[in-house]
């Protein structure tokens, strides 16, 4: 906290002295989730349960024509963890970074680095993750060139679990390094493409000396503006090199999304996402399944969680999910969204018990989700999902198929804006 109000004093100097904008928000979410087969499927032999968290954040924001820095504190808990008497630091940095824009327009080249949120088109490799309370940070340094239509962000960080002085064994769950090549255009009011090249290096975890590096290659296309009835988002990913494991990579994926405004209070969505899984019936020492490296989860493949982490939580049979959504309008406040999705495997599992291919078919899902905006900074959420599955997402998630599977969330989110340099007209 003393380096959090030492930050706030400085920042505030240099607006004294003349320079552009210095703001202070807080962003601030309870939720509390009713977990009776949330991310597994339940048997009579187990119970719900009910999980309370929430994340607060303070986000400290300084910036004038060429420059700006963020520093964004946050804690995340889940209610009731911390022992009473307990004195366990919980407060860690979501952001802190600096950015340079070389020329005072803010074209052409920047340099941003230290600890940032890297989202990229609509996050399906490097997304937020922002369902997650802590989110995903990563540390980099990153050159942006953005002109005439282009940005273009070549990016790299290098990672260590300590303060070192001879390289030894990285012990964090994370890649030891990182690389990336994001190059977008807007081809025109319409269409905009972007080409994705990155690389993530993993530790073998028996031999710290060997890294095995995987390699992710793909587009996107984004069709339609604000003012467009018929939108459209594709992408396709293609993914080699080394897994984690060591095992040879080639797996892809990818996902096609058209949405209608159909009027002012409805639009419809529906498409299909595609995640390539093993072949176990062949025995082919190769990894055909497609892991999402950061993506988002949460806002794609259903409500229920069952798809956070496709490649684990499949363990990698991949999946094909096709969906259907509708959202409407119910005021200028609230709008609802009813979604159904069908899962099934995107490769071929076996099942241990017959030794034969298992059905490909994992199960229904429909959600239903209410938000209301109350006011300027304070909104809330109400969810509801259920999950019918088969007898093959026994496979991978265990529990009982023909129990009925639940989840309930209600959320309250706050975003503040505390201070501000610039004043309102």
């Amino acid at each position: 906290m003393k380096l959090f109000l030492l930050s706030c004093f400085i920042l505030l100097g240099f607006v004294s002295i003349g320079y552009s904008q210095f703001t202070v928000n807080a962003n601030f979410r309870a939720r509390s989730e009713y977990r009776d087969g949330a991310r597994i499927l339940l048997d009579d032999n187990t119970n719900p349960a009910l999980v309370s968290s929430q994340r607060t954040r303070l986000i400290t924001s300084y910036k004038d024509a060429q420059f700006e820095i963020q520093v964004s504190f946050q804690n995340a808990r889940i209610w009731g963890a911390d022992d009473e008497r307990a004195n366990v630091p919980n407060i860690n940095l979501s952001e802190g970074w600096v950015k340079y824009y070389f020329s005072e327009n803010q074209e052409g080249f920047a340099m941003k680095i230290g600890r940032q949120h890297l989202v990229l088109d609509d996050g399906r490799i490097f997304g937020m993750r922002n369902w997650n309370d802590i989110a995903v940070s990563h540390d980099l340094a990153l050159l942006q060139w953005n002109k005439k239509g282009w940005d273009i962000q070549l990016a790299a960080g290098y990672n260590n679990d300590a303060n070192k002085y001879q390289e030894s064994a990285y012990n964090v769950n994370y890649y030891k390094y990182l690389a990336i090549l994001w190059v977008n255009k807007t081809l025109n009011k319409q269409i905009s493409l972007s080409v994705l090249n990155a690389v993530d290096g993993n530790e073998d975890p028996d031999n710290f000396e060997s890294l095995y590096p995987r390699y992710t290659s793909g587009v996107y296309i984004n069709q339609g503006n604000k003012e467009s009835d018929l939108k459209t988002q594709a992408s396709f990913y293609y993914q080699y090199g080394k897994a984690p494991s060591g095992l040879d990579t080639r797996a892809y994926m990818f996902s096609i999304i058209p949405t209608y405004q159909v009027s002012k209070k409805v639009k419809l969505a529906a498409g299909v996402n595609f995640f390539s899984g093993n072949d176990q019936l062949s025995g082919e020492q190769v990894n055909r399944s497609f892991n999402k490296l950061f993506g988002d989860g949460h806002r794609y493949y259903g409500y229920m969680d069952y798809f956070l982490n496709i490649e684990s939580n499949t363990q990698g049979g991949g999946v094909r999910n096709t969906f259907g959504s509708i959202f409407y309008k119910l005021s200028t406040k609230t709008e609802a969204e009813f979604s159904y999705h069908n899962f099934a495997f995107g490769g071929s599992f076996l099942d241990p018990e017959t030794l034969q291919e298992a059905d490909a078919q994992l199960g229904n899902e429909i959600d239903f989700q209410l938000k209301h905006t109350i006011n300027e900074y304070l909104s809330a959420r109400f969810s509801y999902a259920t999950m019918f599955a088969t007898s093959s997402m026994e496979l991978i998630k265990g529990g009982d198929h023909n129990r009925y599977q639940q989840w309930i969330a209600v959320m309250l989110i706050a975003k503040p804006k505390l201070f501000s340099s610039v004043k309102k007209d």
